[in-house]
């Protein structure tokens, strides 16, 4: 009976591993078939918070998913590393990239909101809130784990709070970018507008509904498929913020317009004003390495 139950164990860890693999393979090719796009349209650029982060969410999740499938097949062979450090290496690889990855998203909500200050202040403290939040989750579920063994029920609830946590922070983005587009911008229908807005949609959507399956995942799934998504949401976190800012930078240099000053590394992307008249206008603003 031991044996059966063993068998079907390792079973389930090689589905997982399966999983794993596929995802490592499918960012890989992202990455191959984006690379070009990014020599062109990111390299030689002034660097900034902007390109930092995404830099960081375009790396991190390689060396993330590489842990996953490397936790997926050890586990397959019964030589899992110990939990408590894992569960902290791989969390702050995963709380890194979606940090950097967010934080390009609240670039783009600041500057589609006009750069306001409030906005700015707004954002970025809702942001510190949501990462310290994740960090201090990460390491109590950590705190859970001995050297060898760990309290998977205790540990699977603090994980699956963590995952809630991106899906607020996008649906809070979801609702600013919204209210936005429809007060400001419901008569400006420039590649530009379109491109930053629908992309920032479709990037919250999707993120949103793989932080909530993942979520449900970690809750009600009996492990190991507990783990079945996590390199997934990795994978499309890299591959949306990568899009977002490939999909912008072409969109700008596809645009036929004129600003004075200089252009290098900068979007931009039109801000609604009030003219004399009392119809919403749009002005032009500069903004560097969004």
């Amino acid at each position: 009976m031991g044996s059966y139950v063993d068998l079907v164990e390792l079973q389930h860890w090689q589905t997982v591993a399966f999983v794993e693999a596929a995802s490592t393979a499918a960012l890989l090719f992202d990455f191959c078939i984006t690379f070009d796009s990014e020599v062109r349209l990111t390299w030689g650029r002034k660097w900034g918070i902007t390109r930092i982060a995404f830099v960081i969410s375009r790396y991190i999740p390689i060396g993330t998913v590489a842990m996953y499938l490397y936790y997926g097949v050890g586990s397959t062979h019964g030589e899992t590393p110990n939990p408590g450090t894992y569960i902290v290496v791989i969390g702050t690889m995963n709380v890194l990239g979606v940090a950097a990855a967010d934080g390009m998203l609240a670039a783009r909500a600041h500057a589609f909101c006009g750069r306001e200050k409030s906005i700015l202040i707004a954002i970025s403290f809702f942001s510190i809130v949501m990462v310290s939040a994740a960090l201090t989750i990460l390491y109590v579920a950590a705190s859970k784990c001995g050297k060898s063994t760990c309290d998977a029920s205790e540990a699977k609830q603090f994980l699956g709070i963590l995952y809630i946590l991106p899906m607020t922070y996008q649906l809070v983005s979801m609702a600013l970018t919204v209210y936005k587009r429809f007060k400001f911008y419901r008569q400006e229908n420039t590649p530009l507008v379109s491109t930053v807005y629908r992309d920032g949609m479709i990037y919250m959507l999707c993120i949103a509904l793989a932080s909530i399956v993942n979520c449900v995942g970690v809750m009600k799934l009996p492990p190991p498929y507990s783990n079945i998504f996590y390199s997934p949401q990795v994978v499309v976190y890299s591959v949306f913020a990568s899009r977002i800012m490939f999909n912008l930078r072409a969109t700008y240099e596809s645009q036929d317009i004129t600003i004075t000053g200089p252009v290098t590394s900068s979007v931009v992307i039109a801000r609604p004003i009030q003219t004399s008249s009392g119809v919403d206008g749009l002005e032009l603003l500069d903004i560097r390495n969004v």
